[in-house]
């Protein structure tokens, strides 16, 4: 069983605090993805984690055990990085059982490995071939080999698949989740790839300037976003956030978009903003829904002209305005659509989400 725990876990680079405080409980056979634009401090706590960056402050335990003054090789982690790092001039098989040669693990035993590592991974056709001669996804899988056969407690992958095309990312996601499955084991994942974090996480951490914004699962985060910069960052298309005015006369709350767009209030929603005066108002481009005919008269409605059409096959994204705000729709099920055509749209009322002006926080 191999639980991650990180309590009160710090790193200051001088002045500059990369890591602040985290706590943190990864429980064993977790796939943990931390997501956040560069500099927010993922790669920073998977580097502390391995032992490659010393802590400034808090305590790391991998299975109960405190390993802050344990080197890397002690630790029984392995970690995957973006450049392969494989030795050019050794064979696929070579690679993969170079650590345990190194450790004086008896011959048998790395061949057992290196052959379980080649089966789980499909490489039986490449083991003895230089990397050269392998394509960037070949290279990946071979880097994963390597630290599968040392059996770690966990797994640590720092954008491993940042270097290769998006058809070869897809392939990889699949790849990396099908590994998961098998190995049954802790992996903690970092990328700045939203869609990479949705995709392969049971939970994810989204992380801002070394705090954690949001924890919870690829649902939780993409349903219940806790502020705006968690609601702008998951999801693609971002979420729509745009300013809102709340109009409270005789205690008939109306939420004021711009001079011409007033909704009514559901009666959870005047509970919720009856004291507010200005919020930020956040729809997702696929619950903001062109509608032909059989309009629900319990959604907002409104009509917009369409500014630009974006057809992607089975999806189109219709940008409109509202309020100066470009706004962007997803239409399911397209048919044709031009630029300046008005369209109705349709707003669920359930679907909206709400943040507070001032702090960005969700108004809940």
């Amino acid at each position: 069983m191999a639980q991650v725990e990180l309590k009160n876990l710090s790193k200051k680079y001088g002045k500059v605090t990369a890591v602040q405080n985290m706590d943190l409980i990864i429980p064993h056979n977790q796939f943990l993805v931390l997501v956040g634009p560069s500099g927010c401090g993922k790669s920073t706590t998977l580097r502390m984690i391995a032992g490659l960056e010393e802590i400034t402050g808090g305590e790391i335990f991998i299975n109960d055990e405190r390993v802050n003054d344990k080197d890397p090789k002690d630790r029984n982690v392995s970690m995957v990085f973006q450049n392969y790092a494989l030795y050019p001039h050794m064979s696929v098989e070579e690679n993969l059982g170079f650590s345990l040669k190194i450790a004086k693990v008896k011959s048998e035993e790395i061949e057992k490995r290196v052959n379980e590592a080649v089966s789980i991974l499909g490489l039986e056709d490449l083991r003895s071939r230089k990397p050269s001669q392998l394509s960037g996804g070949q290279r990946q899988r071979v880097a994963m080999g390597r630290a599968i056969v040392r059996r770690p407690d966990a797994f640590l992958f720092d954008e491993p698949l940042s270097n290769l095309d998006a058809k070869l990312r897809t392939q990889m996601r699949t790849e990396i989740k099908k590994l998961h499955q098998k190995l049954k084991t802790t992996i903690i994942y970092v990328t700045h790839d939203q869609v990479e974090a949705m995709t392969l996480a049971d939970r994810i951490i989204i992380m801002k300037d070394g705090y954690i914004e949001q924890i919870g699962s690829p649902i939780e985060v993409f349903s219940k976003p806790t502020n705006v910069f968690v609601a702008t960052f998951i999801g693609s298309p971002p979420m729509n956030i745009f300013s809102a005015e709340i109009i409270n006369s005789n205690n008939n709350i109306k939420i004021k978009l711009d001079d011409n767009l007033y909704f009514d209030c559901t009666e959870d929603q005047k509970n919720k903003l009856q004291n507010k005066k200005n919020i930020f108002l956040g729809i997702r481009a696929e619950d903001i829904m062109p509608v032909e005919n059989n309009i629900n008269t319990s959604f907002w409605s409104f009509k917009r002209n369409v500014d630009i059409v974006e057809p992607l096959g089975t999806e189109t994204q219709l940008f409109i305005t509202i309020n100066d705000k470009e706004i962007i729709s997803r239409m399911y099920n397209p048919y044709a659509v031009n630029v300046g055509d008005e369209l109705t749209f349709q707003v669920d009322p359930s679907k909206v989400h709400f943040f507070d002006k001032e702090t960005e926080k969700a108004i809940i």
